[in-house]
């Protein structure tokens, strides 16, 4: 028996409705979720833009204690550059003030020698040499604060021009040769054929290097050696000043170029001194574009080495008949 059309259209409709009914909870279950989602990314966002106001509050107060730091640092420099300017000008004042009379004992004691007060004894000539001795210890001392002092206020100047490096060494040899020997110290000047020429102040090098001599003879004992040599490389020429004194710990190598440095700083200890000659030496010779090493071996002696530019270098006669020989 045939199913009435109606039943079927009734039963049609109920399958669709139930389709409907299926396809409407599941966009519903698809729509909590989402919303679920939803909350949860905005909970999560607040969350972070609460953790990015905290950390704006704290890098502004960073950014404040700061520029809190930046001031008390620009004030402190402000304060400490004032502080050298004064120690700076109070010492050149009173080593101007010193020198004078200084100059003047050493005057005297010249117008004694020359007995123009009358004929003198061995005893007061003898007597007279320790005066001058001790006059020429205080003015080198305090020419060293003045000239230390001078370089920290950057008022040095420099006449640079062409300098043959043989020719200096050369005329430092007699000088201070005279006195290794007094010290029993035996002296060697090795002078380089080639002449080589550097971009230099002639008057300062001549200081620098007279400086790095007399330490050398200072520090070497009776019997010992001092090598003077001078090389050139590529762009750079060097000049070494050797000696066999008792060397410089590894650990103090750079601390012998700051002021006032003495390493034998004991009651008895047997040289005499500020402590500023290689501070000045080294400043010296950075103000002119070079620079001063060292290299030492306790209980071999210590090498100091003075790293000049090179202007221009100039064969010999000799040298330029060897080079058209080969």
């Amino acid at each position: 028996m045939p199913i009435p059309f109606a039943k079927i259209n009734a039963l049609f409709r109920g399958l669709l409705s139930s389709r409907k009914r299926q396809l409407a909870d599941a966009r519903l279950a698809d729509l909590e979720e989402a919303n679920y989602l939803l909350q949860r990314q905005a909970r999560e966002l607040e969350l972070q833009t609460n953790e990015a106001r905290e950390l704006a509050h704290e890098l502004a107060l960073t950014n404040e204690e700061l520029r809190t730091v930046a001031s008390e640092a620009r004030n402190a420099w402000r304060s400490a550059d004032a502080a050298n300017r004064s120690k700076a000008e109070f010492l050149a004042v009173m080593s101007h003030e010193l020198r004078t009379p200084l100059n003047s004992i050493g005057g005297y004691v010249e117008l004694l020698e020359m007995e123009m007060r009358g004929p003198l004894s061995d005893a007061q000539k003898a007597d007279l040499q320790r005066i001058k001795r001790s006059q020429q210890h205080l003015l080198g001392i305090i020419n060293d604060i003045l000239n230390f002092t001078k370089l920290e206020a950057t008022e040095v100047t420099f006449d640079m021009i062409d300098v043959p490096l043989r020719g200096v060494v050369a005329d430092l040899e007699a000088l201070m040769s005279s006195l290794a020997r007094a010290k029993s110290v035996e002296y060697h000047c090795d002078v380089p054929r080639t002449n080589v020429f550097t971009r230099t102040d002639p008057d300062k090098l001549r200081q620098i290097l007279i400086n790095l001599i007399s330490n050398a003879v200072k520090f070497t004992p009776a019997g010992g050696k001092i090598i003077v040599s001078c090389r050139a490389s590529g762009q750079t020429a060097s000049i070494s000043v050797s000696d066999t004194g008792p060397g410089i710990p590894s650990d103090k190598l750079e601390a012998v170029f700051e002021p006032f440095v003495q390493l034998d700083r004991g009651l008895t200890r047997t040289t005499d001194g500020t402590g500023l000659g290689l501070a000045i030496s080294r400043g010296l010779a950075r103000g002119m574009g070079a620079d001063l090493l060292v290299k030492s071996e306790v209980g071999k002696g210590s090498t100091f080495t003075l790293v000049l530019p090179v202007a221009w270098t100039r064969l010999t006669p000799m040298d330029g008949v060897k080079a058209i020989a080969s």
